[in-house]
């Protein structure tokens, strides 16, 4: 019981970046916890028109692709990429790139997120999506309630192996977010900035509930 409780409340810390970004377009959405009252059509509209969600089968594929592979690899591979060339021709570089080029828009992100980021990059992002993703499954009727249980340590014990802190953690869940916003104007205010001071501001954070190296 009280393992439970505590993998609960680390959840709803590993989410709390990504709610914040209100990914169910739902102002009540304030954490893991209200997926569980929300209405089962706001829900299913969510998980079918942003990832194609709509049976067991498509459930599952997506949340393997999360663990296995996620938006990260792609960002770690553009990240690689960029990393050949010393930091003062990687702006000129993605500069010389045609305005068509569908990755250049990726690139300056992925240039501007870099120097935040430890190894695994954005792969917070990945994980809090996965977490969100198979508890809305779970009440769907698309996954069985112990599968996702199981799986969802698995992804909280990979993301404390992974990243050094909340801090780190609930950055590079924000990095994740911007880097799929298509928005790669520098701002001196970044929203993603402003995110991530008004998350560790907030007096009850679920992250200063539980230490990021707790036991699950």
């Amino acid at each position: 019981m009280i393992r439970a409780l505590r993998s609960r409340i680390f959840y709803c810390a590993m989410t709390e970046a990504l709610f914040l970004n209100d990914p169910l377009n739902d102002h009540s959405v304030g954490g893991l916890n209200r997926l569980s009252v929300l209405s089962s059509q706001l829900l299913d509209n969510w998980m079918y028109h942003h990832y194609g969600i709509k049976s067991s089968i498509t459930c599952d594929r997506k949340l393997k692709w999360l663990l296995y592979e996620g938006y990260r690899s792609e960002f770690r591979q553009l990240r690689d990429s960029l990393a050949v060339l010393p930091m003062t021709e990687r702006d000129l570089y993605i500069a010389s790139l045609p305005d068509s080029d569908e990755w250049k828009s990726k690139l300056r992100r992925v240039s501007q997120l870099m120097p935040y980021l430890v190894w695994p990059g954005i792969a917070a992002y990945d994980y809090a999506l996965y977490l969100a993703v198979a508890q809305s499954g779970v009440r769907l009727g698309y996954l069985a309630f112990n599968e996702a249980r199981i799986f969802s340590r698995e992804i909280a014990k990979l993301a404390q192996s992974q990243y050094e802190s909340w801090d780190e953690y609930h950055l590079a869940c924000i990095a994740g977010m911007h880097y799929l916003s298509g928005n790669d104007k520098s701002q001196k205010e970044d929203y993603s900035t402003y995110m991530h001071v008004r998350m560790l501001s907030r007096r009850l954070s679920p992250s200063k509930r539980i230490s990021w190296r707790a036991k699950l």
